[in-house]
């Protein structure tokens, strides 16, 4: 009896080692030679990028396709009525922060500057304020056009504006 059960244990072993085998082999990680920069993760061989991030590996800082200098216009609606501004916005780094842009030149003033905030792969938040005049809205950047929603507070007069602009690289 020992011997039958002795080849049957062996057999067993042997039939497992080799669909350990087999199964190793036909699935791979495909995560295995993947790496992720700046805390993005692998999924089944992609990098899913951290927000911030972007490009196959997350290499790329989603803010630096925002530094540019942008020539448009904007519409406002004050008190019913509207009024048209043709100026250029110029968006800086902030070396210490990746998910932070400067704005400036806003609302055709060179003293206006507001703080923009990455919020996903083509949009951005701002807010600012200089002598009184607050402003906040949020943007967005594609195939190079950048459209702006926004609030502007000077004491009691609040109005909102429409910024459409392209880059001039």
């Amino acid at each position: 009896m020992k011997p039958i059960r002795s080849i049957l244990l062996t057999a067993f072993l042997t039939i497992v080692a080799i669909s350990t085998v087999i199964y190793t082999g036909c699935h791979k990680d495909k995560c295995n030679n993947v790496v992720c920069q700046h805390l993005g993760v692998c999924d089944g061989g992609n990098c899913i990028c951290d927000i911030g991030y972007e490009g196959s590996r997350c290499e790329q800082l989603i803010r630096d396709k925002y530094i540019a200098t942008f020539n448009g216009h904007d519409l406002c609606n004050i008190n019913n009525y509207n009024q048209f501004h043709e100026y250029s916005i110029r968006f800086l780094v902030i070396p210490t922060k990746p998910l932070e842009f400067e704005m400036k030149d806003f609302l055709e003033n060179k003293d206006d500057s507001a703080t923009c905030t990455v919020q996903s792969t083509d949009s951005f938040t701002f807010f600012g304020s200089n002598n009184g005049t607050t402003f906040n809205g949020y943007g967005t950047l594609r195939k190079d056009t950048l459209r702006m929603i926004y609030k502007v507070q000077i004491d009691t007069l609040s109005y909102t504006c429409k910024y459409i602009g392209g880059s001039l690289w």
